[in-house]
């Protein structure tokens, strides 16, 4: 009887370290930082005629998830100028050393965001629900941190 209850504790006690050192793993591969950035996108390298013009807020958590908050302009290479005034909700996994897949899970638009569907679509596909990117973070000799996206002006951030 004895051999049965010390082979169930050695047994539950494994599984617990196992549950531990996993959930350890998981905290340490995942993010928590916030930080802001301000982005200006060109259509081409000549000339000043902008793209996009925005802030953005970036906030990671433990979890999994994150947010962007942006607020500018988007503009239209007819001269059109819309504004832009939105969050975006993410899931996050790593996937490799210092990279990261993002997944778009929402959008709430507020306050003046008029950006019609079709230029989402055709220029601000980075941000729309369902749609997945990569994106890096290299942590610097100096101990900062730089975020970007390996593709398009998006989620560009430096956090010292």
């Amino acid at each position: 009887m004895k051999k049965k209850h010390l082979l169930a504790y050695s047994a539950g006690t494994g599984v617990l370290i196992i549950f531990m050192a996993l959930g350890y793993w998981y905290s340490q591969h995942n993010l928590s930082f916030t930080c802001s950035s301000s982005t200006a996108s060109f259509y081409s390298n000549e000339g000043e005629q902008p793209f996009v013009n925005f802030t953005q807020n970036i906030s990671f958590n433990h979890f999994g998830k994150a947010s962007v908050y942006l607020s500018g302009d988007l503009h239209t290479q007819d001269g059109q100028k819309y504004p832009m005034n939105r969050s975006v909700f993410y899931r996050y996994v790593r996937i490799g050393t210092s990279d990261y897949r993002l997944q778009v899970t929402g959008e709430v638009r507020s306050g003046n965001d008029r950006v019609p569907a079709d230029l989402d679509n055709q220029y601000l596909m980075p941000v729309l629900e369902g749609v997945s990117r990569i994106f890096g973070i290299r942590q610097l000799p100096t101990g900062d941190m730089v975020i970007s996206n390996n593709a398009g002006p998006y989620l560009i951030c430096a956090v010292h």
